[in-house]
Formats: structure tokens, C-alpha cells, sequence
């Protein structure tokens, strides 16, 4: 196998060719995550005061009605709460790979001292081209507004971005570190163990509350996911894929965001909702980033 065709496919104890386990694996995977997600949002409304505990289950995020009427502190909680529940995800993977696999985590991530290396060279090159692309100027309907002060924003560093870390690790781990290497070890048609894990992503990252552009955030979603398999295959770890979902969650989640129940701990935010007509004529750009992206991160592989 030449190096522009490696795959991530870990020694698997078991016979990754019995589908039969790896669909049971994913469903018990579901049911796990859905109980200990029921139990955080439940645990986190009662601690914390945070709204209707039945209204946190059903949507996945708390509500901001804090006690204290602090709004600021509040959306900065509500959206900490939910980057955290993906540690949710990251227990019934756990105990899902020890049930049913007899394996860790760590052995999805691939060589822990190569993975390190590429997730620093591609968040090195990621995050300068991310950095180039949100400095470029805005529509004036579209200019963010400051939301949150410097001082502030800084001092919630050292919690939002190990929370981003938690929330992003899930989602790899459990597309390309599970699905995608386990279907990888099975079939060599790409359109099978790239593709399919891909569209179940991006369908999973559909918002209702975003009218029209709901299909494009689908879009953007599966072709980010798509990216992140491209260089998992290629690299034999999940060090790229963190690096590209972590530069550009934090870029999302703590520079301009939306003012809804992730945009708590943003700089700054958009100052229209996720349904405005307005981002429409963008979500080609966006599209076109995350190939850019995608080719920035493939140049830092070689090197």
C-alpha cells in the first residue's frame, strides 16, 4: 500500500469483517451515550440551576436562566455544559471498545508520538489560514458585534478549550477512529468507509432552527468530515482530523459565533441567526475554505 493510500486501520482483536459487531458496537454505543447524556444534562440542571431539566434532555443544551439573572455568565455556562456532555460520548465509546472490542481509546488515535507530531504541524498551518480568512472584511449586515470583554473571554480560556478538546476527540474518535477504521478493515472501496461515516456526520449536525440554510450546514458538516477522513487515511493517525476540527471549533466556538446556546463563550457575534438570508450567499465561501483548509493540511503532512 503506497503512502497516498494507507489507511487508519488499527489491529482489531476481534474480525473487523463481521459487520454484525460493528453495528452492534455503534447501537450499543447509542444507547450508552443517550443515558449518560440523560444523566449530565439531568445532574447539571439540578447542581447548577439551569433550567428545565426535561427541556435539556430533549434539546442538548441547558437553559441560560441561571440563578443570578447574569446573562453573559450564564450563556457562558450553557454552552461549557454542553461542549462537556461529549464527555458523555467519550465514556460509552469507552466502555462500548471494552465490552464489545477488549481495547482502549488510545488505540484509536494510532502511534501516540507520530499522531502528536502531525496534529501539531496541521494546526500550525490550519489555524495561520484560518486566522487569514476571518480577518478578511465582512458585508456590513453581516460586521460581528462584540460580545464578550477581553479580560473575561481570557479568563474562560482554560475551561473552553479543554471542553472543545472533549467535544471534537468524540466526534473523531467515534467517525474515523471507530467507523472508518473498522469499515476501512473490511472494504476497500472508499465510498464505503470515507464516504458513508461522512454523510451520518454531517446528517447528525442538521439544524431545524435553520430554515433553509439547514441543508447547506449539512453541506459544510459533510464535506468537513469528508477532509478529516482524506487525511486520517492518509496519515495512519487521527492527529490531522484533531488538529482541523480543533482550530476550527475554537475559531467557531470562542471568536465569532452565533448568539444561540454555543455562541455563550464567543469574542464576538454575528449579528443575524442562523436562518438569515444573509448567510446563504456565504455558504459557498465556506465550503471553499474547508477544501483550502483541507489542502493546507495535506502540504503540512509532507513536510
Amino acid at each position: 500500500m503506497s503512502r497516498t493510500e494507507q489507511r487508519h486501520a488499527p489491529h482489531w482483536q476481534d474480525d473487523p469483517a463481521a459487520l454484525w459487531r460493528t453495528a452492534a458496537g455503534f447501537g450499543i454505543f447509542t444507547v450508552l451515550y443517550v443515558v449518560l447524556l440523560s444523566l449530565w444534562f439531568i445532574g447539571a440542571a439540578g447542581l447548577f440551576g439551569l433550567g428545565d431539566p426535561t427541556r435539556a434532555v430533549q434539546t442538548g443544551t441547558p437553559g441560560a436562566d441561571a440563578a443570578g439573572g447574569d446573562a453573559l455568565a450564564s450563556g457562558a455556562a450553557a454552552t461549557l455544559l454542553f461542549l462537556g456532555s461529549f464527555a458523555a460520548a467519550l465514556v460509552a465509546l469507552t466502555l462500548m471498545l471494552r465490552l464489545l472490542h477488549g481495547r482502549g481509546l488510545a488505540a484509536l488515535i494510532g502511534p501516540w508520538p507520530l499522531a502528536g507530531a502531525q496534529f501539531l504541524r496541521v494546526a500550525g498551518h490550519v489555524a495561520l489560514l484560518q486566522a487569514i480568512v476571518w480577518l478578511l472584511p465582512m458585508p456590513a449586515d453581516l460586521r460581528p458585534e462584540r460580545h464578550l470583554g477581553l479580560a473575561p473571554w481570557v479568563g474562560l480560556l482554560p475551561v473552553a478549550l479543554p471542553a472543545i478538546l472533549i467535544q471534537i476527540a468524540a466526534e473523531e474518535l467515534l467517525f474515523r477512529g471507530y467507523l472508518q477504521s473498522r469499515l476501512s478493515a473490511r472494504f476497500a472501496n472508499p465510498l464505503v468507509w470515507m464516504v458513508l461515516p461522512s454523510l451520518v456526520f454531517g446528517a447528525l449536525h442538521y439544524q431545524g432552527a435553520a430554515g433553509p440554510n439547514g441543508l447547506w450546514f449539512v453541506a459544510s458538516a459533510t464535506l468537513f468530515a469528508l477532509t478529516a477522513a482524506d487525511l486520517t487515511a492518509r496519515s495512519g493517525t487521527l492527529g490531522p482530523a484533531l488538529a482541523l476540527h480543533f482550530i476550527n471549533n475554537v475559531l467557531a466556538i470562542l471568536f465569532i459565533g452565533f448568539g444561540d446556546e454555543l455562541g455563550g463563550l464567543a469574542l464576538y457575534h454575528l449579528p443575524v441567526e442562523a436562518s438569515d438570508p444573509a448567510l446563504t450567499p456565504l455558504m459557498p465561501l465556506d465550503l471553499a475554505t474547508t477544501a483550502v483548509l483541507w489542502l493546507a493540511a495535506r502540504l503540512a503532512l509532507r513536510r
